[in-house]
């Protein structure tokens, strides 16, 4: 995560990780242009997500992928397991149950394009729990992912380190890693 060479860019992100409150969010919408509109249609697609839910806690169509996706929304708004979310609470802990159930003994979920994105998922919900069930299964799909890493840093489709490098897999493998890190699911 570290390995990257420093350079000057014109971009600058400073303190991107942080409070997810329902306070921060307010600031931040203040800051950068959001409102009553913009958090009305944020609160409509969580809605939508909630209701478009399976039983079994996944999403409909590469139920692992599309769960790891929903999940992050979730956890973007400040949206925890349990009763600190009363609207979400129970939608945020059926999807992270459903992602633990999917992994196999190996640590690998799914297909190797939906691994990665449930792996990013697990290991911010991780960060907002501190739950010891979901580091573990964020520990092992990130196992998946050292372990598959190419010879020139990079990933591909099937997370076997002797395929071509693919970007957009590669993508998601690096959030995985960096969501790992800060949320100290690996160092």
């Amino acid at each position: 995560v570290e390995a990257v060479l420093n350079i000057k860019s014109p971009v600058i992100m400073k303190r991107i990780f942080g409070s997810r409150t329902a306070g921060m969010r307010g600031q931040l919408m203040k800051r950068f242009g959001g409102d009553e509109k913009t958090e009305a249609a944020v609160m409509a697609a969580l809605r939508w997500l909630k209701k478009n839910q399976q039983p079994d806690g996944s999403w409909p169509q590469n139920r692992v992928a599309m769960t790891g996706l929903a999940l992050l929304s979730f956890l973007a708004h400040g949206e925890k397991p349990g009763a600190s979310s009363p609207e979400f609470g129970e939608t945020v802990q059926k999807a992270i149950e459903f992602l633990i159930r999917s992994q196999e003994a190996g640590g690998r979920m799914s297909t190797s394009y939906q691994h990665p994105m449930a792996t990013y998922a697990l290991c911010e919900a991780y960060g907002m729990t501190m739950n010891p069930d979901v580091k573990d299964a964020a520990e092992k799909a990130i196992q998946v992912l050292i372990d598959g890493q190419t010879p020139t840093g990079g990933w591909c489709y099937g997370l076997v380190p002797s395929d071509p490098n693919d970007t957009s897999v590669m993508g998601w493998c690096a959030q995985a890693l960096k969501a790992a890190y800060l949320s100290n699911v690996c160092s």
